[in-house]
């Protein structure tokens, strides 16, 4: 398939145009372009594209990419040089999708979470630069807090931090995956049961007990593993192309 006909795909599925984000989404780094294997992950390092070198990988798509905004454009130095070069040096492309792939209400990391989770009537939740960029629903039956957190360790590969609001169950929740402590306190104002993110922070612990909504904190990259697998998903349905996931596991 044809790079730049691919990305375009890509850019119009994940609506980034609609997006004010941290980064550029979409390609970051221009390769061949003619594209047979993908390789997918949470964040672009070094060691995920020594993997797509090993696998002779044409593509490489992640949630989190190389290029952020800033005041200036970055000097390419140090271990930044090294992961432009292995590109490079490879002829590999590099596409990323941020807010866009947190958001989507069918291949987001969220939503993805949330239909592994087990909610429905999932609604768009957590608004962030004038969007949402995660999701709400609800379960058939309440959920115990701590049933609830062995569920998102099933789902996530890993054990999340539970900050309980009190003992009772859990019929409402919101998620928004990565590092979306401060959007907590909008599953308040919203009269959730449980929200649901990747990192948790000091104030967390008390604030999850006095205003009674469970908080759990699952890691920023155990959360957003989801997106890019069903956008790869995607790629092998709607493309026939040769897709694999690489998880670097990371503690955050």
């Amino acid at each position: 398939m044809n790079l730049f006909t691919l990305v375009s795909e890509l850019d119009e599925l994940l609506e980034i145009e609609v997006v004010a984000d941290y980064c550029p989404n979409g390609l970051q780094v221009e390769g061949r372009h003619d594209i047979r294997k993908v390789i997918t992950g949470v964040s672009a390092s070094q060691a995920l594209f020594r993997r797509a070198i090993e696998r002779d990988a044409d593509f490489v798509l992640v949630h989190h990419g190389i290029l952020w905004n800033g005041t200036e454009p970055p000097r390419i130095t140090g271990s930044f040089r090294e992961r432009v070069k292995l590109l490079l040096d490879h002829d590999i492309s590099l596409a990323a999708y941020h807010l866009p792939l947190d958001r989507h209400m069918v291949l987001g990391n969220a939503a993805q979470l949330a239909h592994r989770l087990g909610l429905e009537q999932l609604e768009p939740f957590g608004e962030h630069r004038g969007i949402s960029i995660g999701v709400c629903g609800v379960f058939p039956e309440p959920v115990p807090a701590a049933e609830l957190a062995e569920a998102v360790a099933a789902a996530c590969h890993r054990e999340p931090q539970l900050f309980e609001g009190g003992p009772h169950a859990a019929a409402s929740v919101g998620i928004i995956t990565g590092a979306a402590q401060r959007e907590y306190h909008q599953a308040v104002a919203a009269g959730l049961d449980a929200y649901i993110t990747g990192e948790a922070t000091e104030w967390v612990q008390e604030q999850a007990a006095e205003d009674g909504v469970h908080y759990i904190a699952a890691g920023h990259a155990a959360t957003e593993r989801f997106g890019v697998v069903a956008l790869g998903r995607w790629l092998e349905e709607e493309h026939g192309l040769d897709v694999e996931f690489i998880d670097i596991p990371n503690p955050v």
